[in-house]
């Protein structure tokens, strides 16, 4: 009997302690579950097949560093299928690739090293996209249009709200 009761006791604590608070190597990245909050997830299609898939982070109103009244920041993260064989020519280096904001190009466009710290915020992550820190001149309105576009399979737009 008493060895019934020192089981449910250690079965109970261990059950009362996996809900406890989370920290050390479990500990949540908060950086990380704010940028979710400024994601989105543009994808193009032929024929039901994924051509292009683009997961994009608004990084004005996340990174004090990225705060500006003249400039919107995006993190760029580009998967395309078939993508060009020379590396000069991958991501958003492909011809057949635009991205723009309420139809203007990108001001400039920075290729990330797969150690670059900004990746370290972005929300999804994979070894096949390439990573990018995109700057646009920063729209007048609020509601800022990002469209993904392919010359051969169409395109694909999101939202975002500038702060």
């Amino acid at each position: 009997m008493k060895n019934l009761f020192l089981i449910v006791g250690v079965s109970l604590y261990l059950c009362l302690a996996g809900c406890a608070s989370k920290s050390g190597l479990f500990s949540p990245d908060i950086l990380s579950q704010r940028a979710l909050t400024y994601t989105k997830k543009a994808e193009i299609y032929n024929s039901l097949e994924i051509k292009a898939s683009a997961v994009i982070t608004y990084l004005n109103p996340l990174l004090k560093k990225y705060e500006d009244k003249y400039h919107a920041y995006f993190l760029v993260s580009l998967f395309i299928d078939n993508d060009s064989s020379d590396i000069k020519k991958q991501g958003l280096h492909n011809h057949d690739i635009q991205l723009t904001l309420n139809s203007q190009s990108p001001l400039t466009i920075k290729d990330l090293k797969a150690d670059d710290d900004l990746i370290k915020i972005a929300p999804v992550k994979n070894m096949w996209s390439h990573y990018y820190l995109v700057t646009f001149e920063k729209p007048l309105s609020k509601k800022m249009k990002m469209l993904l576009k392919s010359q051969r399979y169409g395109s694909s737009s999101l939202i975002f709200e500038a702060e």
